[in-house]
């Protein structure tokens, strides 16, 4: 979703909805509204606007949230090779509590948080997996039926690396409001925003744009 920018602190986000997610998570903890959320429809985007944006004296904070997909390694050598062109020190591993870096020479704070945790490939389907509370009863039938599904020789079923969205989205198809996106399924608390994981995200959001 398209949205008139109006904050020098920008976060950018792979898509619609990871943009509506954050949103939500926003809204549950109250997160004051100091940063535009911006969807680059797809991740060659984020890293040809990043250089761009880290150039803009006008820019105080950049936050990327990039799903880490396969590789997890990959995706962070893409975005270190980017920050320590312009003289960043990036560690060689990902944080646990999401990477922050505070402003350097001419340049603004920088934050990177790879989907799902940091530590694992995945995607923010990951992320929005962990969000399901543990006792949930729908869960089970949905592993089943996904489990049952790749038993069969089905050409046009998911690749292994999209198993996470079969999942999410089979799980939200079955909710009491069937379909609902997954940002709104935080907001109606389907998924429970008080985990570990969903507070570790919004600390860093915290330490990234309203230190």
């Amino acid at each position: 979703m398209k949205v008139r920018e109006k904050f020098n602190a920008k976060l950018l986000v792979e898509g619609n909805d990871d943009q509506h997610v954050v949103w939500a998570i926003c809204e549950k903890y109250n997160i004051p509204e100091t940063f535009d959320v911006i969807d680059c429809e797809g991740i060659s985007r984020i890293l040809e606007r990043l250089p761009l944006d880290l150039k803009q004296e006008s820019i105080k904070a950049i936050g990327v949230v990039l799903d880490a997909d396969q590789d997890l390694q990959k995706r962070w050598r893409n975005l270190s090779g980017i920050l320590s062109s312009f003289g960043y020190a990036i560690p060689d591993q990902p944080s646990p509590e999401g990477f922050t870096h505070l402003p350097h020479d001419i340049y603004p704070t920088i934050g990177i948080w790879l989907m799902p945790d940091n530590l694992q490939s995945g995607m923010l389907e990951d992320f929005i997996r962990l969000l399901i509370r543990p006792n949930d009863l729908l869960s089970p039938f949905v592993e089943q039926a996904l489990v049952q599904l790749e038993t069969q020789p089905i050409d046009s079923r998911y690749s292994e690396i999209h198993r996470a969205k079969a999942y999410i989205h089979t799980w939200l198809a079955w909710q009491k409001d069937p379909g609902t996106p997954m940002g709104l399924a935080v907001t109606k608390t389907y998924l429970d925003h008080n985990t570990e994981l969903c507070q570790l995200f919004v600390n860093w959001l915290n330490r990234l744009f309203n230190p």
